[in-house]
């Protein structure tokens, strides 16, 4: 797997762990790519199995091939609300 390949599999983990919606702008964004790239990215991880391109997210076998690779050591902060106390 080449590294825009694996670049666009890391976004779509991140984004997705995050809870953020992604699309292609949005990855292209992230990655540096240009759009046309990330489009060409998501159309051969598709056919990997590992994206779903129309969707413009991880399928199963994505997320854990993305975890496996070293997606998942990539420290993703999630904000916590801060519950209310009953006085």
């Amino acid at each position: 797997m080449n590294a825009s390949l694996q670049n666009v599999l890391h976004t779509l983990f991140v984004l997705a762990s995050q809870d953020c919606h992604a699309t292609v702008l949005r990855v292209a964004k992230k990655t540096g790519l240009s759009r046309a790239e990330v489009e060409s990215a998501l159309a051969a991880l598709d056919r990997a199995g590992l994206v779903d391109s129309d969707r413009v997210r991880l399928t199963l076998p994505g997320l854990a091939y993305a975890a496996a690779t070293g997606a998942a050591a990539t420290r993703v902060v999630v904000p916590r609300v801060a519950s209310k106390k009953a006085a």
